[in-house]
Order: C-alpha cells, then sequence, then structure tokens
C-alpha cells in the first residue's frame, strides 16, 4: 500500500460521504492510522471542511504525536488548527473552558464526572460542538469505564449532521487490566459496563455503519501475516472463549513465529539492537531483565514518566539570561554536548526543535516561555523522550507498548499463568495477540517465567527473594527524585552541588551504577553516590522511606525490623533534564545558579535492587 494508491476497503472509509458515521474494524497491520489521517485530509481538501472544525481523539500522546506529523504531511500547515489530543486533554479542554471552577486538583473521577455533566446541560458547550463538522476517534476498543460514558455524551450531543469516524480492534481491547495483572492481579479502577463500540452499535438514533479494513501492508512475514488475520479471528470467535484459549493462543504464537525456544534466563538484552522490542506480560519481569543488564536499553514502563534529553541542562543549568540567540546556542552546543552527551541529531535540529518550541518572530528563544512549556506535566513532544532511558533495545510490557510498533519484536510468553475467571483468560488470550502484532518484521517468541511482584498503593513494584533475606523493591519512579534532591540548599551546598551536576553530566549517555546510603542529618532518606568513592549526586525523596516502612508493615516487622543503611546496584540509565518554571515555588529551595536558570540535570534511575531488611539491635 502507498498512501496515492488505497485499497478498495481503505477507500471506502476516506471517501466516504461527509456526514458519515462509520464504526471501522481495523486489525493489526491494515494502514489504520494512514486511513484515519487519510479521512480527515480528504475531508479538508476535498470537501471544504474547515480544519478547525474537525476532531481527532487518540488514545496515547504517543499516538497523537504520530498523527500530528503525518497529517502535517498531507495537509501542510492546515493540520495545526485540527484539534488532536488524548480523550483525557479533549475533556480538560472542555472542563477549564467551560467551568470557572476547574481544578487539577480534584480526582480524575470527578473532573470526567464534571465534564460529563457540562456535555450534557451546557449551552455553551452545546454551542461550541455544534461548530464541529468532523470527528476522529482511534483505538476505541480501549476506552472503557468513565472515558466510555465520556465519549458516549460527547457523541449524543454532537449535531446529528457531524460525521463521525471510529476506528477499532476488539482484538486488541487489553485495558480491562494493567501491566501488572497476570490473570490474578488487581484489575483498573473501571466502571464496569458496556464499551464504546457496543454503545454506538446498540443506538439506532446515533446512526453508525461497520466498515472493514482488510488488507495486511505492515509484514510480508507469511506467519506474521496469519497472525494479524488467522489468529485474530480466532480470538474473535466466541466459541473459542473457553478455558483454555490463553494457552491455545500462546501455541499459535510459538508455531506462526519466526523463531521460538528462547529462555528468558539465558537473555541478555546486549543480543539485541535499537530496533528491537522485549516484551513481557508484567511489571516484574521488565524490571528484573532491566536491573541485570549493564548496556544501554529503554524502558516502556507505566511509572516513568517523558524525559527531557541531557543538553538542555547542561547547555542551560548557569544560563538566566531571558533570550537565547542562535549563535550563542551553537556555541554552547560545541563547548559543552559535541562528542560528550551528543543526542542522535545536531545543534541545527536541536535549534529546530527549541524554536518550535519557544521561538521568538526575531528568531531568538524566549527562555521564560520555554521553561514553562518544559516544566509541564507533559512536556512538548519535540523534545521529550518516548522511552525511559538510553538509545537501545527497548524493554517494555505489553500494555505499556499498545500501539507501537517495531521492526524486530521479542515476545515472551508468560508460563504458568493462572486466572479467577474465563472473562480474565480471554482478556489474557488478547493481550498476547497484542504483543504478538507488534513486529513489523520478525517475531522471536520465548519462554519467561512470568515473574510477580506485589505492588504497594504507590505503585511501586516489589518482590520478596525466595530465600525470604531480601526484598527487591522498584527505584526510579517519578517522585523518587526532585530538583531539591539533587540541588537543593538542605541537601547540599553550592560546591557539592556543582561537583554532583559535573559528574552527571560525564555519565549523561551511559549506564552507571549508584548506592544508596542513608543519611540521619535528612531524616534517613537516601544519598546517591557514584559507587563507594564517588560523589553525592542527588538524594531521593521520602517516597522510597515510606514505601519501605510500608513494606515492613505489610510483613508485620514494622516493630522489630529497619529499612536498610545502604544499598548497592542501583542502575542509572544515563541522565535526563528537570525543569522548572520561573513561577515555581521550589525555586526557592535551591542552590545557585539553578535557582535562577530552572534547569536540573537528573541520574535516569531505574532499578530494581535487593533491600535487606535488618532486626533492630
Amino acid at each position: 500500500m502507498s498512501e496515492a494508491g488505497w485499497d478498495a476497503y481503505q477507500r471506502n472509509v476516506i471517501e466516504a460521504a461527509t456526514e458519515a458515521r462509520l464504526l471501522v474494524e481495523a486489525g493489526p497491520g491494515t494502514g489504520k492510522t494512514a486511513v484515519a489521517c487519510a479521512r480527515l485530509a480528504h475531508l479538508i481538501s476535498e470537501e471544504d471542511i474547515e480544519p478547525s472544525n474537525t476532531w481527532m481523539i487518540s488514545f496515547t500522546r504517543t499516538a497523537v504525536a504520530e498523527i500530528r506529523a503525518r497529517l502535517h504531511s498531507y495537509v501542510g500547515d492546515a493540520s495545526f488548527a485540527i484539534r488532536i489530543a488524548t480523550v483525557d486533554s479533549h475533556a480538560w479542554s472542555i472542563h477549564s473552558g467551560h467551568d470557572p471552577n476547574a481544578r487539577l486538583t480534584r480526582s480524575y473521577e470527578e473532573n470526567i464526572a464534571r465534564v460529563i455533566e457540562l456535555l450534557r446541560v451546557d449551552e455553551d458547550v452545546a454551542d461550541e460542538l455544534a461548530q464541529i463538522e468532523h470527528l476522529v476517534i482511534d483505538e476505541a476498543q480501549d476506552l472503557v469505564g468513565q472515558r466510555a460514558d465520556l465519549i458516549e455524551a460527547l457523541v449524543e450531543r454532537l449535531p446529528s449532521e457531524c460525521g463521525i469516524t471510529v476506528f477499532a480492534d476488539e482484538a486488541q481491547a487489553i485495558y480491562g487490566f494493567s501491566d501488572d495483572s497476570l490473570g490474578r492481579q488487581n484489575k483498573l479502577n473501571l466502571k464496569p459496563g458496556k464499551s464504546v463500540l457496543d454503545r454506538l452499535l446498540d443506538s439506532e438514533d446515533l446512526g453508525f455503519t461497520k466498515l472493514p479494513l482488510k488488507e495486511i501492508y505492515r509484514t510480508s512475514s507469511p506467519g506474521l501475516r496469519r497472525i494479524f488475520s488467522e489468529l485474530r479471528s480466532e480470538v474473535l470467535n466466541q466459541q473459542n472463549h473457553t478455558e483454555g484459549m490463553h494457552a491455545q493462543t500462546a501455541e499459535r504464537i510459538r508455531a506462526l513465529a519466526d523463531q521460538r525456544g528462547l529462555k528468558w534466563t539465558g537473555m541478555k538484552v546486549a543480543d539485541f539492537t535499537s530496533d528491537d522490542l522485549l516484551l513481557f506480560r508484567s511489571r516484574a519481569e521488565v524490571l528484573l531483565a532491566s536491573q541485570f543488564c549493564d548496556l544501554p536499553h529503554r524502558l516502556r514502563l507505566s511509572g516513568y514518566s517523558t524525559t527531557l534529553p541531557a543538553w538542555l541542562a547542561i547547555c542551560f543549568a548557569d544560563f538566566v539570561e531571558l533570550f537565547l540567540t542562535e549563535r550563542y546556542f551553537f556555541d554552547l552546543w560545541m563547548a559543552r554536548v559535541e562528542n560528550k552527551a551528543a543526542p542522535q541529531y545536531g545543534p541545527a535540529e536541536a535549534w529546530e526543535k527549541l524554536l518550535r518550541v519557544a521561538g521568538r518572530k526575531d528568531g531568538t528563544i524566549d527562555m521564560q516561555k520555554l521553561r514553562r512549556r518544559l516544566s509541564q506535566a507533559r512536556p512538548p513532544v519535540e523534545l521529550a523522550f518516548a522511552e525511559y532511558g538510553l538509545h537501545g533495545p527497548i524493554v517494555g510490557t505489553i500494555h505499556a507498548s499498545k500501539g507501537r510498533e517495531a521492526s524486530n519484536v521479542v515476545l515472551l510468553l508468560p508460563q504458568g499463568a493462572e486466572f479467577e475467571s474465563i472473562e480474565d483468560e480471554i482478556e489474557e488470550a488478547r493481550v498476547l495477540f497484542v504483543g504478538a502484532t507488534r513486529a513489523r518484521t520478525s517475531l522471536i517468541v520465548g519462554e519467561s517465567n512470568a515473574y510477580r511482584a506485589s505492588a504497594l498503593p504507590s505503585g511501586r513494584a516489589y518482590r520478596s527473594a525466595r530465600n525470604g533475606k531480601s526484598t527487591m523493591v522498584e527505584i526510579g519512579r517519578d517522585g523518587d527524585l526532585t530538583a531539591r534532591g539533587l540541588v537543593g540548599i538542605v541537601e547540599f551546598n553550592a560546591g557539592t552541588a556543582a561537583t554532583g551536576q559535573k559528574f552527571l553530566a560525564k555519565v549523561a549517555d551511559v549506564v552507571t551504577t549508584y548506592r544508596l546510603d542513608a543519611d540521619s542529618s535528612l531524616d534517613w532518606r537516601y544519598r546517591v553516590t557514584a559507587g563507594t568513592e564517588g560523589p553525592c549526586i542527588g538524594t531521593l525523596s521520602r517516597n522510597i522511606t515510606n514505601d519501605l516502612w510500608e513494606i515492613l508493615a505489610i510483613k508485620n516487622k514494622r516493630y522489630s525490623h529497619k529499612p536498610p543503611g545502604y544499598v548497592n546496584h542501583v542502575r542509572g540509565l544515563g541522565c535526563a533534564t528537570m525543569v522548572l518554571s520561573p513561577e515555581d515555588s521550589e525555586l526557592e529551595t535551591l542552590n545557585e545558579p539553578w535557582a535562577s536558570s530552572g534547569f536540573v540535570l537528573s541520574p535516569r534511575i531505574a532499578a530494581f535492587p535487593p533491600f535487606f531488611f535488618y532486626g533492630r539491635g
């Protein structure tokens, strides 16, 4: 398939009437994203729909970035007017635009409930929605719980002449469970009820018609093509929804894979390249694989935010001017970044990224605007990394890799999976199908031991060793390291902070092993040092200490044992940049020059080391 030569099924969708309401069944590899973008491009170019009157809702920010880039190739600058965002971003836009009391501090459930109320009763919202001429919804099978309620309310409120194109694949509906679930672990906090697909099709008033995409273009591998088509049909066939479906699905994937027989215990991440995606079923398996890998790799795992490249802090940690010129930036890059911590692009491309985020008409960078935009919980995709870590193979869970592809996929099938119900088993069979269909060129199937980790209320994973002597505890989650913990006045004097930041600049693009030491002067928070004799480069927040006491409480040892005084083998995957906006109150707690610049270098810690809890003497 070329984007100029669509097949008949694709053309039926792309060229459908403007006001048509379509539910497009699109299996993996059928060109769904390309068709979704071509559909909007056709409406804008051929049907004279105003770009600003079109909305596109996608499931993830990564998909949003891909769609935005592709649409620009179709319709040029008109793509900037299309409202492309995740369902949560669209919801917040409605909430903040029509409710003066909108606050992000409310719970997710409260915010969504308020948006649904606005959709149903607020006339100003109705006026805004009346302007929409076409809505595209991507990955609709993943919209469950309150998100399904929200989409249903939105569709019901749209004018009858508004066209809607919904893309979905029921075989890839796997968001009833988290990436920590293995048939019997915690479900996501989702409301029961019918999916968006069922709701749209069950309502005759909404007027949806089904159309398929059938031809597979992603791969030429015979085995993968059969997985994409034959196995998909088997997963969808309700006659197969019986006990044993998970094992049967796993066996079919083994039979159709390009290579099989790989054992997790004999696998080394070093054997793979940056084109490879290593998929595990559970979070614990990903953490264990990362913990014992000393070569650059990336993680695709919930709980680890998108990060910003280290070169930002390396260049701007002491830059306090309001505006940045191109010449000065190039000088900074050549002096501090080139041949030291250079990313996969050079200074010219880096400058273009800065311009897109915070450029001024005179060709300079507004540093205040840059800080405000980069300090957001979801920084601009122009600069943010999609994965957590260093350039190399991607190691992740199937859930976190939903909607993503790779040339070569290594799928580690869990052995000994257990299920509470047949519904759980069906869901887990779909999870395996999703994992297998991430591959474009080849699929290698291996076996894992289905290691499970328990999760604390904070989301942190931990796993007791079989000998009972230690507990592996996850370190590196959002909030474990803060700017204050890296260059804070209480934690460091200015010279010590500078030494730590200088060390981090040296290891910005390499794997480093750290050690944790509890500091009684800092309320027993852990200082992070480079080995046994290296500099102290940071102090962990109370989050990890509190969670260690929580683990002891769960084990009924809170009054007999205590967290360890030190921990070895804490893995760091290079460094990233933390950015604080000019209005952030945390700036007052930092040493200079970081208190003025707002750019701090942070180790990108991702570790699952053993903690030895000793009895109180």
